[in-house]
């Protein structure tokens, strides 16, 4: 803030764009891959493991822990890919629409000050 009270707001609208477009993408691949690990049955092989001779472990707990794992991860992308796209409308809109008011604040100046006056120093 300077002594006039007054604070100046800077934005690169196209980086914070950027921005927002690779927090876009980073949603779509948690997603991609939390439908990808949804999607596969992990623990499969522990299931259908036959070992039969007298050291036989029993590997029942292991897929039921392989399949937890892979739901308790596949929610926990899900929610980081929300995130990250609520992040990225966030950003984007925050950059839209401080262009738009630079757009709309040139308008109002031009308007203001007819052309013939404008010191174009």
């Amino acid at each position: 803030m300077n002594g006039t009270g007054r604070q100046r707001i800077a934005m690169d609208t196209a980086q914070v764009s950027a921005v927002a477009s690779y927090y876009r993408r980073s949603s779509l691949v948690l997603s991609a891959v939390a439908d990808d690990l949804a999607a596969h049955d992990f623990g499969a092989w522990a299931r259908q493991s036959t070992v039969r001779d007298a050291d036989s472990v029993t590997f029942g707990p292991s897929a039921a822990t392989y399949a937890d794992m892979t739901t308790t991860l596949s929610r926990r992308l899900r929610v980081q890919a929300a995130a990250a796209a609520a992040l990225a409308d966030t950003l984007r809109n925050s950059a839209l629409t401080m262009a738009d008011g630079d757009g709309r604040a040139a308008v109002e100046i031009s308007r203001a000050v007819p052309a013939a006056e404008v010191d174009g120093r």
